[in-house]
């Protein structure tokens, strides 16, 4: 925060190593080519807000008060290959050694329907910044380092609290997965502040969230479960009526928190799960894919079922997967098992059909409850007999003897 505190005190430019490693040739070289033709080029949202962090950006959006039609102009005459991404939204990519670069020209809404808005382009930078969800996400930063804060984000990100730009009211109601947005960002902060005006804002405008697919809401989630703070979110997400407007069942918060460092989203709401109908529950409202459905029903049905070394071999010899097991594992605490099947290697059935067939067996159902009795002898005596020692004990309690020589007849 060393960086952010410099900033909010001095008011001085960036200057930090991290900002430093986004300014890449294709970067400067686009910097130089709008300030020659009289525009403006900056750095915007999300971007700004890791680096007054002193975090390294994933991505690098950036902003132009050049139209796309100008922008367009500009590429052509300066020779610089472009993409139209998006014309109508504003958006253009330039290609400049090999470097693709996705500029968005100022805009402002004049008209929301839903998740959808009407924008019109415009010259303003605050005004741009004013259809930003959060103060911090509306700070925009020049090529010189420059920091443009015009909601006091810099400010909030130092006092550690998420607020709306403007009136809370308004930005939820432009966009009701604002709400899961605002919490997913408490969920980046370190013991975040929680801000009674927000709050209350959220809980009298909850209910908006079942105008949200639950595709949308999904993916904001996965943000959240996967982020700081779980616990404390959860509560929040209750107190301010969300868990009721999202179908979110809330059983086990601490466990929640504690598998919020897994790879996957699936493992801490499983926590959550009280039972298979949460599960049904949560996948049709939700719209989870195959794989999620398959882990979130093994986890919330086996999570209170102690797991032992044995139980979670009997799990990876049946197939089930590997990472289905280790995460049933940590989420029980057993982290010398989860260690343990991470490198077992598992051994595989010796028999199949075609060597009950070779001994007499004729297909059929019997054969199949016949595979299930010698798989259960092999997994009692710790995978260790044969294909021969279980086909040798076949024929006395099978009834099957083994063929025999064909006669001779010489």
């Amino acid at each position: 925060m060393r960086a952010l505190e410099f900033l909010v005190e001095a008011q001085e430019k960036l200057d930090s190593d991290e900002f430093k490693q986004i300014l890449t040739a294709g970067v400067v070289s686009l910097g130089n080519l709008f300030h020659k033709n009289g525009f403006e080029l900056r750095i915007v949202g999300g971007a700004v807000r890791d680096l007054m962090l002193g975090k390294l950006p994933k991505d690098t959006d950036l902003a132009s008060d050049a139209t796309p039609d100008e922008m367009v102009e500009m590429f052509e005459k300066g020779k610089i290959k472009y993409i139209p991404t998006g014309l109508q939204h504003g958006t253009i990519t330039a290609v400049i050694n090999d470097e693709q670069l996705e500029i968005t020209t100022l805009r402002a809404d004049t008209e929301h329907t839903g998740r959808h808005a009407t924008v019109e382009f415009i010259r303003s930078w605050e005004e741009d910044a004013k259809r930003r969800d959060l103060t911090y996400n509306a700070m925009s930063l020049d090529l010189d380092g420059t920091v443009y804060d015009y909601f006091n984000g810099a400010n909030d990100l130092q006092d550690k609290v998420s607020k709306f730009v403007g009136d809370p009211i308004q930005r939820i109601q432009e966009d009701y997965l604002r709400i899961l947005r605002y919490f997913r960002f408490q969920g980046r902060i370190d013991n975040p502040t929680w801000e009674k005006d927000t709050l209350d804002a959220i809980k009298n405008n909850a209910k908006g969230l079942t105008q949200i697919s639950g595709e949308r809401i999904w993916m904001e989630m996965q943000k959240i479960l996967l982020g700081k703070n779980v616990k404390d979110i959860l509560v929040h997400l209750e107190k301010t009526g969300v868990t009721k407007n999202i179908n979110l069942p809330l059983d086990d918060i601490a466990l929640a928190e504690k598998v919020s460092t897994m790879q996957s989203p699936i493992v801490p709401l499983a926590s959550l799960m009280r039972n298979t109908n949460d599960v049904d529950a949560i996948v049709n409202s939700w719209k989870l894919s195959n794989a999620e459905t398959q882990l979130l029903a093994f986890l919330t049905m086996h999570k209170n079922t102690p797991l032992t070394q044995q139980s979670a071999e009997e799990f990876l010899v049946d197939e089930t997967h590997q990472y289905f097991v280790y995460a049933l594992a940590k989420m029980q605490d057993k982290d010398t098992i989860a260690n343990h099947i991470k490198n077992w290697e598992v051994p595989e059935f010796p028999v199949a059909g075609k060597d009950l067939i070779s001994v007499g067996v004729k297909p059929g159902p019997n054969m199949g409850a016949l595979l299930t009795k010698l798989r259960d002898e092999w997994k009692t005596k710790n995978y260790k007999p044969s294909k021969e020692d279980l086909l040798k004990d076949l024929a006395p309690e099978g009834g099957v003897e083994p063929p025999r020589p064909a006669k001779d007849t010489g």
